[in-house]
């Protein structure tokens, strides 16, 4: 319990201490996108305002009235069979601001056991999720803020883990000049109890902020999303990238590539989508980073690109996310939100004609 109540007040003040990419921290399955919408802007995103509530992961700061009673399921299969969903629900009550709550959770299957000699000796199986609460509140005409309460846990054939963390947003929202602007700090926190004892990981903290406007005339939004704002390199490390000493020249007298085009573009997310009478989405993206990491040499792909289209009629709204991933791989994306509000009928009083 001590650990716990120590643990609190520190997740503001040392969540930058956990800054660490992909591959040296645990518990990433919190940096998969959290729904079809966002997976077809590029996997993030961080402007969206307005009913879709599955954006509150992405953002705490997107909750708001529109999304109340509204229900979310979302659920998308990962080559290898994994699979990965999230369910939630918001709610207004009688105090200002919206909660959102849900679960989120991946499951990596059935895995064999085997021994030195690759006997198979057993069987076991592999899981995460995220329980999560949330609160987004609008001061002002443009102002929002936003908090993700998060309780991770593990189960990692025998081992199991515990963590805690948050989400705090900011969003501006100028509807009378087509402008949205949010920074968001993610995965404030680390672990309760480690998978191995005294070992404690580092989970994975990101910082992103993003700007997106529309065109008066046209259906269009435009989206730009900076991620990894804490550090300047987040290329993957190639070995090929290195210079290699040559018959005539010695590798330690030649500089290295600098590649400082594709670490600027590594940070950034490009995306668009087309609102068609708020009744068809049409969205496209490219993810440098996502490029850069899932390239093959010997084979032509656009793994950076994803595609995708929403489709909203009365109180349901499906959306739809394709990710091209490496060696022919691809990321289907599904989310269907209900706005169970929709479904009560309200009671009418019937006019005195005395």
């Amino acid at each position: 319990m001590k650990r716990l109540i120590l643990l609190v007040p520190s997740l503001l003040i040392f969540g930058c201490l956990f800054s660490q990419l992909g591959g040296s921290s645990t518990y990433n399955f919190l940096s998969l996108s959290p729904s079809a919408r966002v997976t077809a802007l590029g996997g993030t995103n961080i402007t969206l305002i307005d009913h879709d509530l599955s954006t509150q992961l992405a953002n705490p700061a997107s909750l708001n009235p529109l999304m109340s009673r509204c229900a979310e399921f979302g659920t998308s299969i990962y080559p290898g069979g994994i699979n990965f969903g999230n369910v939630g629900y918001a709610q207004k009550f009688k105090i200002p601001g919206t909660f959102g709550f849900g679960l989120q959770y991946v499951a990596y299957g059935e895995f064999k056991e085997t021994d030195e000699q690759a006997n198979i000796i057993g069987k076991f199986t592999a899981s995460e999720m995220n329980i999560y609460a949330g609160y987004g509140y609008q001061f002002g005409k443009i102002f929002s803020a936003g908090v993700n309460i998060k309780y991770i846990y593990s189960h990692l054939a025998w081992w199991s883990s515990d963590g805690l963390a948050t989400d705090l947003g900011a969003m501006i929202n100028d509807t009378a000049h087509l402008i949205t602007a949010s920074i968001v700090a993610k995965n404030i926190g680390g672990q309760i109890k480690p998978y191995n004892k005294g070992v404690y990981e580092p989970i994975p903290f990101d910082l992103q902020a993003g700007f997106s406007f529309g065109l008066r005339h046209l259906p269009l939004k435009f989206h730009l999303t900076f991620h990894h704002l804490y550090t300047w390199d987040i290329r993957y490390d190639n070995p090929a990238d290195n210079v290699q000493s040559t018959l005539f020249v010695d590798s330690s007298q030649l500089k290295p590539k600098q590649h400082i085009v594709d670490k600027l573009f590594s940070h950034i997310i490009i995306g668009a989508e087309i609102n068609i009478k708020k009744v068809v989405r049409l969205d496209i993206a490219y993810n440098h980073l996502r490029q850069d990491q899932m390239r093959l040499t010997t084979k032509v792909g656009l793994p950076g690109i994803s595609l995708g289209f929403g489709l909203h009629i009365r109180q349901f709204d499906f959306s739809y996310g394709f990710q091209p991933m490496a060696e022919g791989a691809t990321l289907n994306y599904f989310t269907l939100s209900v706005n169970t509000g929709g479904f009560v009928k309200r009671k009418t009083v019937p006019k005195d004609k005395s």
